[in-house]
């Protein structure tokens, strides 16, 4: 067995990281929802909101602004585990963002919702993105931003060979927080 590392062209591409206007769609997905968050994270911060991490926020973009969630839904709605977002609830529980209660349907069952700073951080990630997406329809014009959107919405839902059943299966999430219009913050689904 050789030790000499694969350079990208032996691995077809899939080590290089360098994009450009050719790259393959998923890496400039990805590319572009780093952007995103880090944008809505250096916002949060701005607001003096200093200890959420991505993977807090996509806890945020999967409750929405419904009444709350069981922690399966969540986990079913970012195409996760239990037994991954669970202690990312965890934490934002413990940071005071979440709360858990009993689920009147199912007195065994927890629903996580959001606190009163929950609701606060939630916001403040909603009018980042969405004044993310004024400036790139600003950039771009609104009439292209929509083609994208529902392009990429339309490659999101499209049936697949692959084992991970499509997005489609899981209902749409429409926001960040409670009263959100749509966000993305570049790891979740929602879109508006």
């Amino acid at each position: 067995m050789s030790t000499t590392p694969l350079s990208p062209a032996d691995t077809g591409q899939l080590a290089d990281t360098r994009l450009d206007a050719d790259s393959r769609l998923g890496a400039l997905a990805r590319r572009l929802a780093a952007i995103v968050t880090d944008r809505v994270q250096g916002d949060l911060v701005g607001e003096g909101i200093t200890d959420l991490r991505p993977a807090h926020l996509r806890i945020f973009t999967a409750l929405g602004d419904g009444d709350g969630a069981r922690a399966t839904e969540i986990a079913e709605r970012l195409g996760s585990t239990k037994q991954t977002i669970g202690p990312l609830v965890d934490e934002l529980v413990a940071k005071g963002y979440l709360r858990r209660r009993r689920d009147p349907a199912d007195a065994r069952a927890k629903i996580v919702d959001f606190t009163p700073d929950g609701i606060t951080a939630a916001e403040a990630a909603r009018r980042s993105a969405e004044n993310i997406d004024r400036q790139w329809a600003d950039r771009i014009g609104d009439r292209r931003l929509a083609e994208c959107r529902a392009t990429l919405w339309e490659l999101v839902n499209e049936p697949t060979d692959s084992p991970v059943p499509p997005h489609a299966a899981h209902p749409p999430v429409p926001s960040a927080g409670p009263g959100s219009g749509g966000v993305s913050t570049g790891e979740g689904r929602a879109v508006k």
